[in-house]
C-alpha cells in the first residue's frame, strides 16, 4: 500500500509539473525583444496560457483583450503600421505576464534553401573582416540555423538522431541586432541581402534564416503536394527506396549520417517534407515581404522535375504565408565537374516564364572549378538585393540580369533579344564576347562570334549554316562567358532552336 501512495505521489508531482508547463503563459518562439514586424501590414500575436482565461496584449499604444481557448491557445491581430520604434510588447494573463522590448516595424524576409545560403560569413571571401564592421541596429537577424547539419565526422550522434526523429532539429533562438558576434556565423548571402536592403532603404529590415546544407527542394514541400503529383511521389520514392548499391550521391551521404540509429524509420532533414514541416510550418502566420532562395544543387540531375516542383513549392509557401510575396532564387553558379548544371541553370531560368512574381539573380562569374561552395558571396547576397530593390521597392533600375527572349531575322543577319530590367549589354574592356556556340545537328557545337548592338546581340551566317540550328550560350558547368548587361550582371545560360 506504502508503494503504491509513494508511486501516486510521483505521478501527481510531475503530472503537477507538466501541467503547469504546458499552461504556463506563453508567447511563440518567433516573438522576441528586438525583433522587426511587417509594416503595412496586421500585426499577428500568438501563443500558450491556462485555458479559457482572459490575455491582454498591448503594442505601441494599442490594448487587445482576448481569451485563450480550451486547449490553452490565444492570439490577437494588430492594425498595421508604418515602419519606426523601439516599441514594447507586454502580454498579460491573471496572473503572469511577458514584456518584449526594443521592437521594430519594418520589412521582414525569409532567406532559405541548402548550403550555399547556409553559408556563413566566417567561412566565406572576407567574412571575418566584414563581419567585424556589423554593427546596425537596424537590422535584426533570427538564425533557424541546424544546429548539426551534417553531423561530426558526417555521422549524427544518437543523440542528435533522437533530436531529429523528435522534429528538434533546428534551433528558434531569438532575434538579434546585427553585430560581428552575431553575423559571423550568420548566412553570408542573406547578410549581405538584408544589409544592402537597410542601407538603401533606411528602415528596420529582419531576416529570418532556416537553410539546410544538401537539402533537395523536395524536404521544403508538404506531404500533401509530394503525394497529389504521381510524377513527383514516385521520383521521392525511388530516390529513398534501399537499393543495394546506392548511386544517388545525397542519398548514399544521407544513409551515411544515419549509420548510428537503430530505427528503420529514423527521420533525416534531407527526406521528402522534413524542412517544410520543421522549417516553415512554424512561421507560417508570420507576416514578410519576400523570399530569397538559394537551392538546386541536390536536384541537379532532373531539371525538368525540379521546374515542377519549385512551381509548387512558391504556390504553397506564398498560401502558408497568407500573400502572394516576391520570391527571388538564385542560378546555380559554376563547378568544373558538374555537368548537368548548365541544363539545370537553363531549367530555372525557364521557371521565370512559368511562376509569377519571381526574379532569378544569375551568378555563373562566381564559381569555382573545384568548390560547389564558392566563398565569394557578398554579390549574391547583393544581387538578389538588386532585385528586391528594383522590382519590390522600385527604387533603383537596371536591376537584372539579361535572359534569353526570342530570336529575329532581316537583312540576313540575325538578332538575339533578352528580357529583364537592363540598359544595355557589354563585355569586359577591350574583349570579345566568349561563350556562343553554334551547331546544325545539337550535337557538335562550335565557336560563334556575335556582336553587341545596344540590348540585342547580333550575327551573320554563310549559306553552309541551313535551318534549323541550334545557339547556345554560357553552356559549360564552369563558364567564362562574359557577356553582362551594363551595371555587370551577367546573362544567363540558355539555348535556343532556330527553324
Amino acid at each position: 500500500m506504502k508503494t503504491k501512495t509513494v508511486c501516486l505521489f510521483i505521478f501527481l508531482t510531475f503530472y503537477s509539473i507538466f501541467s503547469g508547463a504546458q499552461n504556463k503563459l506563453n508567447v511563440d518562439a518567433i516573438f522576441s525583444s528586438q525583433m522587426v514586424l511587417q509594416r503595412h501590414h496586421k500585426i499577428p500575436v500568438w501563443g500558450t496560457a491556462k485555458p479559457n482565461i482572459e490575455i491582454t496584449v498591448t503594442l505601441k499604444d494599442v490594448t487587445i483583450t482576448t481569451l485563450s481557448n480550451s486547449q490553452g491557445r490565444w492570439n490577437v491581430n494588430f492594425e498595421a503600421l508604418e515602419a519606426g520604434g523601439p516599441y514594447r510588447l507586454n502580454i498579460v494573463s491573471t496572473d503572469e505576464s511577458i514584456q518584449l522590448t526594443d521592437i521594430l516595424i519594418g520589412d521582414v524576409w525569409l532567406a532559405s534553401g541548402q548550403s550555399n545560403m547556409h553559408l556563413d560569413l566566417k567561412r566565406t571571401l572576407n567574412g571575418d573582416s566584414i563581419a567585424k564592421k556589423a554593427n546596425n541596429p537596424n537590422l535584426r537577424i533570427f538564425n533557424m540555423k541546424p544546429t548539426y547539419p551534417t553531423g561530426k565526422e558526417g555521422v549524427h550522434t544518437k543523440e542528435e538522431l533522437t533530436k531529429i526523429q523528435n522534429n528538434q532539429y533546428f534551433n528558434t533562438k531569438d532575434w538579434v541586432k546585427a553585430t560581428p558576434e552575431n553575423v559571423l556565423y550568420f548566412s553570408a548571402v542573406g547578410y549581405y541581402f538584408a544589409e544592402k536592403l537597410q542601407s538603401e532603404l533606411n528602415i528596420p529590415i529582419g531576416i529570418i534564416h532556416n537553410a539546410v546544407p544538401g537539402s533537395p527542394i523536395e524536404s521544403w514541400l508538404s506531404k500533401k503536394e509530394i503525394q497529389q503529383d504521381s510524377t513527383i511521389s514516385n521520383f521521392v520514392k525511388q530516390r529513398w527506396k534501399a537499393k543495394a548499391e546506392e548511386k544517388d550521391a545525397m542519398i548514399s551521404v544521407a544513409k551515411h549520417q544515419i549509420l548510428l540509429s537503430e530505427d528503420v524509420n529514423q527521420k533525416h532533414p534531407w527526406m521528402p517534407s522534413y524542412n517544410y514541416e520543421n522549417g516553415i510550418l512554424p512561421i507560417k502566420n508570420v507576416p514578410i515581404k519576400g523570399v530569397i532562395w538559394y537551392q538546386g544543387e541536390s536536384n541537379a540531375e532532373a531539371p525538368v522535375l525540379y521546374q515542377s516542383m519549385f512551381k509548387k513549392m512558391v504556390k504553397l509557401w506564398r498560401t502558408d504565408f497568407n500573400a502572394d510575396v516576391p520570391f527571388y532564387f538564385t542560378q546555380l553558379t559554376s563547378r568544373e565537374d558538374r555537368p548537368a548544371w548548365p541544363e539545370f541553370r537553363y531549367a530555372q531560368s525557364e521557371s521565370l516564364n512559368e511562376v509569377a512574381n519571381t526574379k532569378m539573380a544569375v551568378i555563373s562569374d562566381v564559381g569555382d572549378r573545384k568548390d560547389t561552395h564558392a566563398k565569394n558571396k557578398q554579390p549574391v547576397g547583393e544581387r538578389l538585393a538588386l532585385l528586391a530593390l528594383g522590382d519590390t521597392y522600385k527604387v533603383i533600375k537596371d536591376y537584372e540580369s539579361p535572359v534569353f527572349d526570342k530570336t529575329t531575322f532581316s537583312n540576313h543577319t540575325y538578332t538575339l533579344h533578352f528580357k529583364g530590367e537592363f540598359s544595355g549589354l557589354k563585355t569586359p574592356p577591350s574583349q570579345d564576347i566568349i561563350g556562343f556556340e553554334i551547331s546544325t545537328d545539337n550535337i557538335h557545337f562550335e565557336k560563334l562570334e556575335p556582336h553587341i548592338e545596344g540590348k540585342t546581340i547580333t550575327f551573320s551566317l554563310a549559306n553552309k549554316h541551313k535551318k534549323p540550328f541550334y545557339i547556345r550560350y554560357a553552356w559549360k558547368p564552369y563558364t567564362e562567358a562574359n557577356l553582362t548587361s551594363i551595371k555587370g550582371l551577367p546573362v544567363s545560360t540558355f539555348r535556343a532552336k532556330i527553324d
